[in-house]
This record gives C-alpha cells, sequence and structure tokens, in this order.
C-alpha cells in the first residue's frame, strides 16, 4: 500500500505518475491518462456487447430511458462547479433486453441499462438515480483512475518480486510472498478504491436528480430494493468491487440530509 502511494505521489516511478485536481470533485487523482485515453479501448467492447446482448425492441422503454438521461444530463449540466456541457456531448444509451439487474459506463460516454434493473424500480426517479450514478462515474473518472491504479499496481508488484527475489527469504519463499502481496492489493487498495468510487457516483447521481428534478428520496429506496434482492447472495463487502447495498442506502440518507436536499 506503501508503494501504491509512493506511485501517487511520484517518488517511486516519477515517469509514470500523474497528479491531477479533477474540476467536477475537487479530489486530486492519480491518473496515467483520463477518460479520453482509454476510450478506444473500449470501442471493440461496446460493440462486441451490443452484438452478443438483444436490445430492447420496446419503444416505450427506450423512449422512457432515454427521456429521463436527457433530464440527467441537463441536471448534471446545472451542477457542475466546472461548467461542463454534459447535455452538448455524445452520449450513446442503449437499453438490453435481458434480466440481469445492473446497468453500466463505458469509457467514451457509452451507457447500457437492462430491462431487469427497470423492472425492479418503482417509478422514473429511481431509474434517474441509476442514469445519475452512471454519469457519475464519468464526472469522477472513475474509469481513468481505476486503469492508472491497475497499471501502478503491476508496476508494485513487479518490482517488489525483484526486490524479495534479492533475499534468501525471498528466493525460498517468493511464491508466497508474492500471493500475498497480490492479495493485499486486491483486498488492500483496489477494491477499496472501487466501492469509493461507487459510493462518490452514489452521490454525484443525486446531485444530478435534484437539479433535474427528480425526489432524491428514492435514490436510498433504490438500494433498500437491491438488498432484499441480493441479500445472502453476495460476497462480503471487504471481497467486494461494490459497497454493500444497505450501506450505500444509509450513506445517500447522510448526504440527502447534509446538503438540505430533503429529510430522509
Amino acid at each position: 500500500r506503501g508503494i501504491i502511494k509512493g506511485l501517487a505521489c511520484g517518488t517511486v516511478v516519477p515517469i509514470l505518475s500523474s497528479c491531477t485536481t479533477n474540476p467536477e470533485t475537487g479530489d486530486t487523482q492519480f491518473l496515467l491518462g483520463n477518460d479520453a485515453t482509454i476510450a478506444n479501448m473500449a470501442v471493440s467492447a461496446w460493440s462486441d456487447m451490443k452484438k452478443q446482448t438483444p436490445q430492447t425492441s420496446d419503444s416505450r422503454l427506450r423512449s422512457r430511458i432515454l427521456s429521463i438521461w436527457d433530464r440527467i444530463e441537463n441536471g448534471a449540466t446545472a451542477a457542475s462547479p466546472s461548467g461542463r456541457k454534459w447535455n452538448q456531448e455524445n452520449w450513446e444509451v442503449a437499453v438490453f433486453d435481458t434480466d440481469d439487474v445492473n446497468a453500466f459506463v463505458m469509457p467514451g460516454n457509452k451507457v447500457g441499462v437492462f430491462r431487469g434493473i427497470t423492472e425492479l424500480t418503482e417509478n422514473d426517479d429511481q431509474i434517474s438515480s441509476i442514469l445519475g450514478h452512471e454519469l457519475g462515474h464519468v464526472a469522477g473518472q472513475h474509469a481513468a483512475e481505476r486503469y492508472s491504479l491497475a497499471i501502478a499496481s503491476q508496476v508494485a508488484l513487479v518490482a517488489g518480486s525483484i526486490a524479495i527475489a534479492q533475499t534468501e527469504t525471498g528466493q525460498r519463499y517468493g511464491q508466497e510472498i508474492a500471493a500475498l502481496g497480490g492479495a493485499a492489493l486486491q483486498f488492500g487498495v483496489l477494491l477499496p478504491y472501487s466501492r469509493k468510487h461507487e459510493l462518490q457516483a452514489d452521490q454525484l447521481g443525486v446531485d444530478y436528480m435534484h437539479k433535474a428534478g427528480y425526489d432524491v428520496k428514492q435514490a436510498p429506496r433504490l438500494w433498500e430494493l437491491m438488498d432484499a434482492k441480493s441479500r445472502g447472495q453476495r460476497p462480503p463487502e471487504f471481497m467486494s468491487t461494490h459497497p454493500d447495498p444497505e450501506r450505500r442506502a444509509q450513506e445517500l440518507r447522510n448526504y440527502i440530509n447534509f446538503k438540505g436536499y430533503a429529510l430522509v
């Protein structure tokens, strides 16, 4: 973990490290590029997704999702501290016809929504929370940050393995130590960062909901529904890329109350 922090501060591999302030969140981030840099990597994945997964033929559902998305774009534009015109960017939103209770965003402004998650929701406000969350990932530059951390982690592991191999203990237990190092990076750095990103995207999504005129109280309600559906089927939080739904609901209640959007 110390090596990763060193990388982020530019003290271990200065040629690679780059710290920048995100104009949408105010956070200082370790980035080796931005979403535009890695957007080309997502082109083929997005194309494959559309080829392999059927899109909905329900024109009413698609129109509903696109209408909510338009309002969220406008809400994000109104909420942007940097004045970024999210509603003037090129977005592609696809509604996939599967039972998956999920949605996602890829670099390059590609948004996927599965029919299953729309069937779990009770109203448009909850769907707006989902879409706001996905736009929040873009505003937070989370894909670029995860990509950067993954590369830094690999550099750290290789450097650590070389250093350990020079010791007597490393020569005897090199593989075991390397495995422990990989686990430490996974559970101590990468997964916590991923969960942090999810919580931040939740909060940004609420900001966009509020500006778009949606009922922000429906954001924690969505996670109550998700909690009920996935209880007993998900791994412990420390092993997951996502926070526990119950925690997400409580974090959102706290945030909504703190911002004065509503009393939840």
